[in-house]
């Protein structure tokens, strides 16, 4: 008896973690240059508006203090259509006038089913987010250009590089990409893309011992290469797998905290 009581007050407080730990998010620092005057990006993946529990207010705070001059997002934010509005709200809550750029994740086609995404699309645009689905934009910080190139969802979406690269400036200093499963990393030709940013893999959202978390649940190269998070050099490019704020199936994490990431970039 003693050891089965010993037991429910162990798991107890374990799920007790777990709660906590998905609602208090850790600021990731990236600094690519020790100059302030170049491009400072915050990086926000997989809200998972649904099972997110860190307050929309926290993350708001996190922006304000930061500054940053662009935000990019990476994927996953709605599990059902009737999700939109909530995640919309959640956008006026955080983003106030600082541009948002962002490519949509296999989450966010799979609340679709079998009907085409173009309705959350289009609700984005009109709250004036820039959806980057297989095409590049440029911005321009001072008399230095950007190209911002989103790169379609690969399990869910149709990605097609080769489009998503064609309207990139020949004159920016970099290109940034970002899509939301990292494992595109191996497709894009090399040169072509300098920082890759990316989320899917939540870090492994619940931790468990010889990455059986990644084993059990991934079938992904990068996971298999034991790339699941941070900053890593793979194909010649500058990948960044972000554990994302928001979590999937359960409103729980285990060592691995839900992340706001900030880059500086020269």
């Amino acid at each position: 008896m003693y050891y089965l009581f010993s037991l429910l007050v162990l798991i107890m407080a374990v799920l007790l973690y777990m709660m906590y730990e998905a609602r208090n998010v850790k600021v990731e620092r990236i600094e690519f240059t020790l100059s302030k005057k170049g491009l400072k990006i915050i990086q926000l993946s997989d809200i998972h508006v649904k099972f997110l529990r860190v307050p929309a207010a926290t993350i708001k705070s996190i922006i304000d203090k930061e500054k940053p001059d662009i935000i990019i997002m990476t994927g996953d934010y709605i599990e059902k259509p009737l999700h939109i509005e909530k995640f919309l709200g959640f956008l006026a809550q955080i983003s106030g006038n600082i541009p948002v750029f962002l490519c949509l994740g296999n989450h966010d086609y799979r609340a679709f089913k079998t009907k085409k995404a173009e309705f959350f699309i289009k609700a984005l645009e009109e709250n004036g987010i820039t959806v980057l689905v297989n095409r590049t934009v440029g911005f321009k910080k001072g008399n230095i250009i950007y190209n911002i190139t989103g790169i379609d969802d690969l399990s869910e979406g149709k990605p097609d590089i080769n489009k998503a690269l064609e309207s990139a400036s020949k004159e920016a200093f970099v290109t940034i990409a970002i899509s939301h499963n990292p494992d595109i990393v191996f497709d894009i030709p090399k040169g072509k893309v300098d920082y890759l940013f990316c989320g899917h893999f939540h870090g492994g959202q619940i931790w468990m011992p010889f990455h059986l978390e990644f084993r059990m649940l991934r079938d992904e190269k990068l996971c298999k290469m034991n790339i699941t998070r941070g900053l890593h050099k793979v194909n010649g490019i500058n990948l960044y797998i972000n554990r994302g704020l928001g979590n999937v199936c359960v409103p729980l994490r285990f060592l691995s905290k839900p992340e706001i990431t900030v880059f500086h970039l020269p």
